[in-house]
């Protein structure tokens, strides 16, 4: 694919063959033109109408070089370019839109009220294709354990003096790393998270603060919770991913909501869900666990993805995954654990499982049908 750079090139080479050709010069002893005739009334379609009110009223970025006579307006990722005295512009790089040619005027650049409504109705269509298809509106982030309740908890020799490794800690450490990061990533998606401090919500609290998020109709969400393992082996160590045991049934459509599906539809609608949030909550957490592998895997074992039936994937409605990041009790691990820049890896493996789970899904699921 050609980069900007050589499209724009390519642009402006078309807009300049497109140019009129300069006016014939009159030879001697050619007769004068006539005088013009006085122009008729200029008609409301148009009417001139400056750049700038056109990209207000788009809430659009506008760039412009006298110069070249080259421009662009920008929104939301949609781009229109066009040229001065070029009787058309390219959307998107795309497709041709037939413009009545801008112009410098007096207060600078215009374009008729013709020409502005094109370039209106252009953008208003592209984002009315953008909502028609399915993205990921929000992500919850759920750091396990906290306040009364710490998880589990591993106590190793370091140094000659003992290191305390809490569950609650690390879980609040690589939650907030993620959180930062996929704020950074996503400035148009919700990013949520269950606890900011060291507080306890309750698993009832943090699922119905993941279910009671509002979406339309072509919008998701997913839920992500992190922990942190233990055992009393304490060689145990590496890291898994968990999703919901397909075979656990639970109830997703509600019949009796006023509005509903009704009796005979419900469960129909309901099973078609439980396989749709089960065959995604899979590939989240082969995402999400090859994230991991890229990031810590040379110092910890991939235990792979499984199926449980913790009370948080279970209940959230949703594509959810439960991540165990390593174990607190392993002498090893429980090191690794207590370290910032290691926690960091940790946040950036789940990172880039969930950008690589959000491409997937925003690519793969299309326009919702109808």
């Amino acid at each position: 694919m050609s980069s900007p750079y050589v499209r724009a090139a390519a642009f402006c080479a078309c807009l300049a063959l497109a140019r009129p050709l300069p006016a014939a010069p009159i030879s001697a002893g050619t007769a004068p033109p006539a005088p013009a005739t006085p122009a008729p009334a200029t008609p409301a379609s148009v009417t001139p109408q400056a750049a700038g009110q056109i990209a207000g009223r788009l809430k659009a970025r506008l760039s412009y070089d006298p110069l070249t006579g080259y421009g662009v307006f920008e929104k939301s990722g949609n781009r229109l370019a066009f040229a001065r005295g070029v009787p058309w512009a390219i959307f998107d790089w795309n497709r041709s839109l037939p413009l009545d040619p801008p112009s410098d005027a007096e207060g600078g650049l215009s374009f008729t009220a013709a020409s502005g409504a094109a370039i209106e109705k252009a953008f208003a269509e592209a984002e009315a294709v953008a909502r028609s298809h399915f993205s990921v509106a929000a992500i919850l982030i759920d750091p396990g354990h906290g306040g009364k309740d710490p998880g589990a908890i591993g106590e190793q020799a370091a140094g000659g003096k003992k290191l305390r490794v809490v569950e609650k800690d690390v879980t609040l450490d690589i939650s907030r790393k993620l959180f930062d990061l996929l704020k950074a990533r996503f400035p148009d998606k919700r990013i949520l998270i269950t606890r900011e401090g060291d507080s306890y919500p309750s698993l009832e609290d943090r699922v119905d603060m993941a279910n009671s998020v509002e979406l339309a109709a072509n919008e998701a969400i997913i839920y992500v919770s992190i922990h942190a393992n233990s055992s009393f082996n304490k060689n145990a160590k590496g890291f898994e991913v968990w999703y919901l045991n397909p075979e656990y049934r639970r109830t997703l459509v509600d019949a009796k909501k006023p509005g509903g599906p009704g009796q005979e539809i419900a469960p129909i609608l309901n099973a078609m869900l439980e396989e749709e949030f089960t065959t995604e909550s899979i590939i989240l957490a082969r995402d999400i666990m090859s994230g991991l592998q890229s990031e810590i895997g040379a110092e910890s074992p991939n235990r792979g993805i499984r199926a449980d039936e913790w009370f948080v994937v279970r209940n959230a409605r949703m594509p959810s995954v439960l991540i165990e990041a390593g174990f607190v009790t392993n002498p090893d691990e429980g090191k690794l654990l207590a370290r910032d820049d290691y926690l960091l890896r940790v946040a950036d493996g789940v990172y880039t499982g969930l950008v690589d789970f959000v491409g997937y899904f925003e690519s793969m699921r299309g326009a919702p049908s109808q």
